[in-house]
């Protein structure tokens, strides 16, 4: 098969996949066969990627590869090794009209039909325990996923924080944090209503998320307070991320059906101070952002080096802490 050959779909609700090579019959004779293994295998945990490493481990045993990837739209891509070859096979995985993913493997010579063969059989294995491992990643996103917004809830910062100041310990990273309050929004649900209120909220995290880094993780903590998780990001950085947040919201339209409503946002950052306690550096962080909101709303303050702003926006005076 070459590299551009269109991926079969097996659908493991209809195909009932037999083989009469030798080959297959070979390796897959007895109970204690690769099929029975690599069944009782897979059913021993619900990641996804131990999942797919136990089946590479095994396929790897009957039929050579240069490189196995499995990529699915919901899970992410798992890939075995950076070296693609020319020749491959593709299939995509289907059980009970749910797409599993897709799975490919490559190696400079052409794949034999009795390997395809028995690759067919042993992915007969994979999908039962990858469908319930799709499905409970599932249920774990949406358990940190804020409903509305679909940035992370409070319980997804929670887990995000301990590891990420753990890694920047062990590591030396610096770690910072923004706290993000919207101007005046009870006046929006006041005058609009709150339906208005949750498609600002909603337009809101596009347009934060638009605006950061890719690596920066965004969490709704409450009404409309977001805070944002930068790693490897120290007080001169997380100043500049923050400002770069309220000039995009403050040059955004922001509407809901005929009616374009104003909005800003208020700022205050930390940066992790690697011997405190993470209440302390949310702590500090909220503070901050209350300075801004009293110094006139729509600006950025650093609880490391507070800014005192000046009713007009852009004009600042750093003062020592």
């Amino acid at each position: 098969m070459t590299t551009n050959k269109k991926a079969d779909t097996i659908d493991f609700t209809k195909a009932r996949l037999v083989s009469t090579y030798n080959e297959l019959a070979k390796h897959l004779a007895d109970s204690d066969d690769i099929i029975s293994r690599l069944t009782r295998r897979l059913q021993t945990t619900l990641d996804i990627k131990h999942i797919v490493n136990m089946f590479v481990e095994e396929v790897g045993k009957l039929i050579d590869f240069d490189q196995f990837e499995y990529s699915c739209e919901t899970a992410g891509s798992y890939i075995t090794s950076e070296k693609r070859s020319a020749h491959s096979c593709n299939y995509k995985l289907k059980l009970e009209n749910d797409d599993l993913g897709e799975v490919s493997l490559t190696r400079s010579k052409k794949f034999k039909e009795e390997e395809l063969a028995i690759l067919e059989r042993l992915m007969g294995t994979l999908v039962f325990p990858l469908k319930n491992a799709l499905m409970y990643k599932r249920a774990l996103d949406a358990a940190l996923q804020d409903s509305l917004t679909g940035c992370g809830n409070k319980r997804a910062l929670d887990t995000a924080l301990a590891r990420e100041t753990e890694l920047s310990r062990r590591h030396n990273h610096p770690l910072s944090v923004i706290t993000i309050d919207i101007d005046y929004f009870k006046n929006i649900n006041d005058q609009y209503g709150h339906a208005a209120g949750d498609n600002i909220l909603k337009q809101l995290v596009e347009c934060m998320t638009n605006s950061a880094r890719k690596s920066d993780l965004c969490f709704r903590c409450g009404g409309e307070e977001f805070i944002v998780l930068l790693n490897k990001t120290n007080e001169v950085g997380a100043k500049i991320i923050a400002e770069r947040l309220r000039l995009a919201v403050s040059k955004t339209r922001f509407v809901h059906g005929d009616k374009i409503i104003p909005l800003t946002i208020s700022l205050g950052t930390a940066t992790f101070i690697h011997d405190e306690k993470l209440e302390s550096l949310l702590e500090r962080s909220d503070k901050a952002l209350y300075e801004a909101k009293n110094a006139g709303r729509n600006r950025v303050v650093s609880a490391e080096s507070p800014i005192r702003q000046n009713m007009t926006n852009g004009e600042t005076n750093h003062l020592t802490a």
